[in-house]
């Protein structure tokens, strides 16, 4: 079989069932070996970053392996949003791109480019993935492929991209006869050792303990174990943005949502901690503040997969190295605590600070509400970048299995259509919405006329605000009002007139009553679109980072304090 042909059969095998790309003279061979075989199908985006975002998007709905091609130079150059995003979150995907005959390859020679659509796309990648490789030889593509695989889906996930000339793609191979990639034995990697008696002696002793839930806790398996320690241990539990779906919304334990954006009482609650328990979480400065204080009045226990995520122990932090499933596992149940006061002091903060939605006007909660209330169960809802997905995280309310994906650590705006195209096709079964604001839908417009050629069923609903908010807002903050480029200088597009264009279904929400008619737009089949208008100031910074949180921490401290006394 040809090189194409046995990567398309590999890909089947692993379980994939999707392959989205752009097409292109270097990676036609690859692209025809999919379309034609039985078990895939090849999805054409209408840009190369909509491939990548649309693997990106599939890899997070189903959990398994993402897969995007492109052709070579300027088509592989377009992956390399979605290859850092992946590798920011922590995305298992595999890009393969297509390369030039050897001859082109200018190797150490002082040239900027020799060959057509030619360029360095393994030395341009190389810091934003696990594993990269330009396939030199057919001999070498199932070790390569292999690998690519392997590294892309154990331990800290993450993309792989292999470059792979349009001459190695077409020629004839026996893969039994190659060597493969032999992963390393699992029995000889470090046993995970007991956790320490320091550890289960802080949690044991703790007046006020914590979980925060990261994006280390994303996966179905990891989600299971958490709920299953929660019913022997009910700890409290905060989520970064990228733990938001972790936890049930509705559960006992949950307390909110942490951060710049996060609930004010959860950020408080996060810290008046005594010993906070770090669950895949990187706790950067949009978490915990820039405060040199922050871990004065608490232990931390920091639980990580990455050893570059952990600082060196000391007195009051304490890495461990190791899948969250597999920690919770081990700890299994903690010593006895007494936490009624703690519960008892924590329902209180969040009756002082309640999560307010306007019910007289059209705003970001009223609807966001609304919306998510009304949303199916197990519904996927993808997310882009600005003020719309920090009120998302606000009053989205995940209940019944309802998941929300971000780009999260890159935060690319642009992200949530062409992802939910992927993670559409990954669960046809569940609902799907982008919600996206004017900013970053007008960044993705190309893939629209695949969710239209698709007939993909997708509610897109974009929040527009006619600016650009979250930059606006540092603009009006630092640069004595000057909104060049977010107010000044920018304008988005007719939406009514853009989803005719498309032939997509269009409805627009401008006034609280017109929240009405949600069920009914949800609830209409096909792909739409719902633009919902706000005025240019109806997004403000949230009063959660306005003021300090050092009354009601100390507070809080001092109810558990006593109680304990």
């Amino acid at each position: 079989m040809t090189v194409s042909k046995y990567i398309a059969e590999e890909l089947f095998r692993l379980g994939v069932f999707h392959v989205f790309g752009y097409q292109g003279a270097n990676i036609t061979y690859l692209v025809d070996a999919v379309s034609t075989h039985a078990g895939l199908r090849y999805v054409q985006t209408y840009h190369e970053q909509g491939a990548s975002f649309a693997a990106n998007g599939y890899a997070q709905a189903c959990g398994t392996l993402g897969v995007a091609v492109a052709s070579s130079g300027p088509g592989a150059l377009n992956l390399v949003t979605g290859i850092a995003n992946a590798y920011c979150d922590s995305i298992p995907n595999l890009f393969i791109c297509g390369d030039l005959s050897r001859r082109y390859h200018k190797n150490t020679l002082p040239l900027r480019q020799d060959g057509f659509q030619s360029t360095d796309i393994v030395s341009i990648v190389r810091p934003i993935t696990k594993y990269v490789e330009l396939v030199s030889s057919p001999e070498d593509v199932r070790y390569c492929l292999e690998r690519a695989v392997f590294e892309a889906t154990n331990a800290r996930r993450g993309p792989a991209l292999l470059s792979i000339p349009h001459w190695i793609q077409r020629t004839e191979i026996d893969p039994s006869t190659q060597r493969g990639f032999v992963a390393p034995d699992p029995a000889a990697a470090p046993h995970s050792e007991p956790i320490s008696q320091e550890i289960l002696d802080l949690l044991s002793s703790s007046r006020r303990p914590l979980l925060l839930l990261g994006g280390g806790c994303a996966s179905t398996e990891t989600r299971c174990v958490l709920t299953a320690f929660l019913e022997r241990n009910p700890l409290p539990a905060v989520a970064s943005l990228c733990g938001l779906s972790a936890i049930s919304h509705d559960h006992p334990s949950y307390v909110g949502f942490i951060g710049d954006y996060g609930h004010r009482h959860a950020n408080v609650a996060l810290a008046a901690s005594d010993c906070l328990i770090v669950l895949g979480s990187r706790m950067d400065e949009r978490q915990i503040g820039f405060s040199k204080g922050f871990s004065d009045n608490k232990a931390i226990i920091h639980v990580d997969i990455d050893q570059s995520e952990l600082l060196f122990a000391s007195e009051r932090y304490f890495p461990v190295r190791r899948p969250v499933a597999d920690f919770l596992r081990h700890l299994d149940s903690v010593a006895p605590l007494s936490l009624a006061e703690w519960q008892k002091a924590l329902r209180q903060l969040q009756s002082k600070y309640p999560v307010r939605t306007t019910t007289d006007e059209l705003s970001p909660s009223s609807f966001l509400a609304e919306l998510f209330g009304l949303l199916a169960p197990n519904a996927q809802v993808y997310v882009d970048v600005g003020l719309h997905q920090m009120y998302t995280a606000q009053f989205g309310v995940l209940t019944n299995g309802k998941q929300l994906y971000f780009s999260g650590g890159l935060g690319s705006m642009g992200y949530a259509l062409p992802a939910c195209i992927g993670g559409r096709l990954a669960r046809p079964e569940r609902q799907t919405l982008c919600i996206a604001g004017d900013g970053g839908f007008m960044m993705s417009l190309p893939e629209l006329q695949t969710i239209a050629r698709e007939r993909l069923d997708v509610k897109i609903v974009i929040l527009n605000n006619h600016c650009l908010g979250m930059v606006r807002n540092h603009q009006r903050a630092a640069l004595d009002g000057r909104h060049f480029g977010t107010v000044e200088g920018y304008l988005a597009g007719d939406m009514n007139k853009i989803a005719q264009a498309f032939d997509l279904k269009f409805f627009r929400i401008n006034e609280q009553s017109d929240v009405n008619s949600l069920d009914h737009i949800l609830r209409t089949p096909g792909p739409l679109l719902v633009e919902v208008v706000f005025p240019n100031d109806m997004m403000p910074f949230p009063a959660s980072v306005d003021y300090p949180l050092d009354v009601d921490v100390l507070s809080l401290q001092a109810l558990t304090n006593v109680a304990d006394e």
